[in-house]
């Protein structure tokens, strides 16, 4: 690699793993499960809430219900896409969202956590933390060289509203910090879109960056949520096709969605740790 590129790496920080566990602890035996009913998952335009949807339950990862969603009427969703189209950002907000970035992982990882574990039943989110807050960094530093070679002449930055579908695993790494804060900071605006199961944790989190972008003079025009049925996903992509759609899936609901749009970046079939006691005909296949 070059040596511009070696320098992203290395000098990392490490996350106090104990701390996570005990906040998250925390915050969960003071969770209410009856406010993710009392305030809805909706679709969100420029900070403004969209309310007058259909309200329908949402569920965890083992189809129970845990929550309520207002999905997007008709009007609602050309709103997102008339936003979509019309929104023009600058190309450089690092700094600041650097400073929403800093602050969301500094002081709400145990909500970011909790809240995932109570949506899909996992306790992988103190891992994700601890990645995220390395990893970030490094992506930062890559961020940097991207829009120096964009000021350099050498590329040009696509500044369409990226869409992010959400995963129910790693969503705190791979979502809100790769797929949505490394796009805004360099003036692309993310369009997150529900999912028809653990969609709660999703909407949390970025009703938690909302405010902060606020608070540090990130254009909220940069992020919306988008509460919305498949068919209204893809009258947003008929309607804005140059936008890339980010998700983290199998192959077989990557290729379904390139059916519709052709501009997909996704991870599939990623690798996963498997330690068995010993190598059966079910481990070898």
């Amino acid at each position: 690699a070059s040596t511009k590129y070696k320098e992203c790496f290395g000098g990392l920080p490490i996350a106090d793993g104990v701390k996570l566990r005990q906040d998250t602890i925390a915050y969960l035996d003071t969770f209410d499960p009856q406010s993710w009913y009392t305030d809805p998952v909706t679709s969100i335009v420029n900070g403004e809430y969209l309310t007058d949807g259909t309200p329908t339950a949402t569920q965890d990862a083992f189809n129970n219900d845990n929550g309520v969603i207002n999905l997007a009427t008709e009007a609602e969703v050309d709103k997102i896409i008339a936003h979509m189209k019309s929104f023009v950002p600058g190309r450089d907000y690092r700094e600041k969202v650097r400073l929403v970035e800093e602050e969301i992982f500094e002081k709400f990882p145990a909500q970011l956590i909790g809240n995932q574990a109570v949506d899909f039943r996992k306790q992988d989110g103190v891992t994700e933390i601890e990645e995220s807050v390395q990893a970030n960094l490094v992506e930062r530093r890559l961020n940097d060289l991207l829009l120096a070679d964009e000021s350099a002449g050498r590329i040009k930055i696509s500044r369409a509203p990226a869409y992010v579908g959400c995963v129910s695993n790693f969503s705190n790494f791979l979502d809100l910090s790769r797929k949505v804060l490394r796009n805004i900071e360099l003036g692309v605006p993310a369009v997150v879109l529900s999912r028809s199961n653990t969609t709660q944790h999703m909407f949390r989190w970025t009703q938690m960056l909302l405010p902060l972008m606020e608070k540090h003079g990130v254009n909220k025009g940069l992020l919306t949520y988008a509460a919305c049925s498949i068919e209204d996903i893809h009258k947003m992509f008929e309607n804005c096709k140059d936008g890339a759609m980010y998700v983290t899936c199998s192959r077989e609901i990557a290729a379904s969605i390139r059916e519709s749009h052709s501009n997909v970046l996704s991870s599939t079939g990623g690798p996963n740790t498997l330690v068995a006691a010993s190598m059966t005909d079910e481990i070898r296949d």
